[in-house]
């Protein structure tokens, strides 16, 4: 115990954990920055010792330095190929990577559960190690049979129905079912930095009156990617950078997807004002300035739709439940078919709505999810 901090002390679900186990988190991918960091700083604030590794992986990395977490982080791995083969390859490579760094550490026997969203070479070496497994997830249909069979706990939405966790094997006495989705954990305390817009504008001399859309290309390398999603990709382009009120902003998810993207604009007969992200930025901060957003992932999408904006999606892999249920409730526009492109309204939108959305979010996540942590640590 860290000293100085009390035995009992506030906090989102109300009790206070033991002080006598450690939490292992591993971030694999760059959504799990945002979404970890009040978990991890909640506990570390607590006097809780949590270990802390991540994946050299699409900004992930980067994101974490601008984070700025109080306790710091180990990297260990990387991203191994798009093939199976590879995938296979590099996950028991990091996997026995991960299992070396906690031995080192001489603190297996006092870690009470290694936490992950979907880290599947954190779940092999938890398992290896004999180490209790809470993992996460909020798609269905990527590959979730070493999460089903490997984690003691595994926490997914409410939208995602029983049906089809039986099916994908998940048992019932495992599964937790959290209201909500995943990146209210984290909106709800969000605050813009001021003046970001207007800078973004001006270093790309944009006038004021310009239509910000911010487009995230899919993820070419996650082992769920349709093809049909870099065709959309390409209409988007198309469209968006043919207009000249339109600033585009496009948020690529590596340095060889930002150079791929970039070498393809210089061939189209139109190229607006745009701009293609080398350095990493605040995501939640460059939504928040946006007057759209068209992206072929989950998290970004989710999180303009908190935000009150306009969201299309060009994701074109099987539609997971989440998904089905934004769409319904017309949170989400999915973009199917190259002709689709033409529905998108390029149009300014009101600031005062995302803001009106954000502080509609309550602590229910972060709660639900410190309260199923403290069953290990208690």
């Amino acid at each position: 115990m860290k000293e100085g901090v009390p035995a009992e002390s506030s906090r989102p679900g109300g009790r206070s954990p033991a002080r006598a186990g450690r939490i292992w988190v591993d971030l694999d991918n760059s959504p799990h920055v945002p979404l970890f960091v009040p978990i991890i700083s909640h506990y570390r604030q607590m006097g809780v010792d949590v270990i802390l590794t991540a994946r050299d992986h699409s900004q992930t990395i980067e994101l974490l330095d601008l984070a700025g977490l109080d306790g710091g982080f180990t990297v260990i791995g990387r991203h191994y190929g798009k093939g199976r083969l590879a995938k296979v390859r590099g996950l028991i490579e990091r996997a026995r990577a991960l299992v070396t760094y906690i031995r080192a550490q001489n603190r297996r026997d006092k870690i009470a559960v290694a936490v992950s969203h979907g880290s599947r070479s954190m779940v092999l070496a938890a398992w290896w190690l004999k180490i209790p497994v809470f993992t996460m997830y909020d798609y269905e249909f990527t590959e979730t049979r070493i999460f089903n069979t490997l984690s003691n706990r595994v926490c997914v939405p409410e939208a995602i129905p029983d049906e089809v966790l039986d099916q994908l094997g998940l048992r019932r006495d495992k599964r937790l079912k959290y209201p909500g989705i995943k990146e209210e954990l984290y909106l709800r305390k969000f605050e813009p930095e001021a003046g970001f817009r207007q800078r973004l504008l001006e270093e790309h001399d944009a006038p004021q009156s310009t239509v910000v859309v911010v487009v995230r290309p899919p993820a070419t390398t996650a082992n769920y990617h349709a093809k049909e999603g870099e065709m959309l990709l390409d209409a988007i382009l198309s469209r968006v950078l043919g207009e000249p009120h339109v600033f585009t902003i496009i948020v690529p998810r590596t340095r060889a997807q930002a150079t791929e993207i970039a070498d393809s604009i210089k061939h189209m007969p139109k190229r607006g004002i745009h701009a293609v992200l080398d350095d990493p930025v605040r995501g939640v901060d460059l939504l928040f300035a946006a007057d759209l957003v068209i992206s072929g992932g989950g998290t970004m999408n989710r999180e303009a739709a908190l935000l009150g904006l306009p969201v299309y999606s060009i994701f074109a892999g099987r539609q997971g439940a989440l998904d089905a249920k934004m769409e319904k409730e017309g949170l989400i526009t999915f973009v199917r078919t190259p002709e689709d492109v033409e529905k998108i309204e390029l149009k300014k939108r009101r600031l005062t709505e995302g803001r009106d959305l954000q502080n509609a979010l309550t602590d229910r996540v972060e709660r639900f999810v410190i309260d199923e942590i403290d069953e290990f640590l208690d």
